[in-house]
């Protein structure tokens, strides 16, 4: 699984260390992600506000999560509640397909 980040907000790298932990762990837990791409940007002066655009790779169409607020924790958790979320539907949708094949 390839894992790439584009860090413009100038985090430190211990958020982007966190940010992969995160990621491969969703990833061994399904095991149908081809990669990941996150974009990490920061808007506005006072207060400012982290931006996070994920990229999901999975069979299929890709999923996309955008997320936006003053707190980088809330981000991340909102973003990787939401992954599984999507990435828990997808997996029901590709058994289901494989089934229904049979």
């Amino acid at each position: 699984m390839r894992i790439s980040v584009q860090n413009n907000a100038d985090l430190p790298n211990k958020h982007v260390r966190l940010l992969k932990w995160k990621i491969y762990r969703i990833g061994r837990k399904f095991k149908h992600l081809l990669y990941a791409e996150v974009y990490i940007s920061k808007e506005g002066k006072s207060p400012s506000k982290y931006r996070a655009v994920v990229k999901l790779g999975v069979p299929g169409n890709d999923i996309m999560l955008v997320h936006t607020s003053e707190n980088l924790a809330r981000v991340w958790r909102e973003s990787f509640k939401d992954a599984q979320r999507y990435l828990r539907k997808h997996k029901e949708r590709v058994r289901k397909e494989l089934l229904t094949a049979r």
